[in-house]
């Protein structure tokens, strides 16, 4: 068994304990990059750009380049992938022309239909709800932008989502901080009501703010692609996928 499917399969054990006792317990989950791989979302706003007439006429050679480009999974905003291409950035006029257009549309519920969950997420989910844990989708992505996008998506891929146990919690205001957003909303939680919080989160800077204001709360490491504003915790699970078995691995480990 993998060292990611050894701690999810505590955490069930552990849910089964808590929930046999009447303990609440809950699991909180950041979206992008650790439930959902947003790779392919990234892929087709690069495709798109190169669809638009003015691009065409502007940068001819740039936007053929684009129509065949594809992201990776460690890849944060689309800078690595324009290099891997060759489209570095001595192209300033078209890395200003991408980056207006990548922020425009990354940020909108126009492109989260791309967004592919990781393995085993969707099962991962829908399993430890099942057992009894709440569930909270707690992003930095904010309500007028890309509220009702986020809603759909998880919908779209069967993920448990209600107002009750199961909610999805957004920035009310775009120009918030993500970590203090988050480590706020924990902060809110009634004191002592659950037995036990865990947090899956890709982004160290969040992580480590968490963990200084909230000990309580159990963090794993969801390490797939982060903003280089902080280093991944070397203390902490790092977990590649959500599956639970070693034979059901399709990702790397």
């Amino acid at each position: 068994m993998t060292h990611a499917a050894h701690s999810l399969r505590q955490i069930l054990t552990e849910i089964q304990q808590s929930v046999a006792q009447n303990k609440p317990v809950l699991a909180v989950f950041d979206l992008d990059s650790t439930l959902f791989d947003v790779s392919p979302r990234l892929t087709r706003i690069l495709q798109d750009f190169a669809t638009v007439p003015e691009h065409q006429q502007k940068f001819p050679d740039s936007v053929e380049i684009l129509k065949t480009l594809t992201t990776e999974r460690s890849d944060w905003g689309i800078k690595q992938a324009l290099i891997r291409a060759g489209l570095d950035a001595h192209h300033e006029d078209f890395h200003l022309a991408m980056k207006d257009f990548w922020l425009k549309n990354f940020f909108s519920d126009s492109y989260l239909q791309f967004d592919r969950p990781y393995d085993g997420a969707v099962e991962f989910v829908q399993k430890i709800y099942a057992l009894g844990c709440e569930v909270v989708y707690l992003t930095g992505r904010d309500v007028a932008r890309m509220g009702k996008g986020s809603l759909e998506v998880l919908q779209k891929w069967n993920f448990p989502v209600n107002e009750t146990n199961a909610r999805l919690i957004l920035k009310p205001l775009k120009g918030m901080d993500d970590a203090q957003f988050k480590a706020d909303w924990f902060s809110a939680l009634p004191q002592n009501h659950f037995q036990k919080i865990w947090f899956f989160e890709n982004e160290p800077v969040n992580v480590q703010l968490l963990r200084e204001r909230h000990p309580e709360v159990e963090v794993l490491f969801f390490a797939s692609t982060h903003s280089g504003k902080g280093t991944p915790p070397t203390d902490l699970p790092h977990i590649f996928h959500f599956l639970l078995a070693e034979s059901e691995n399709r990702s790397k480990n």
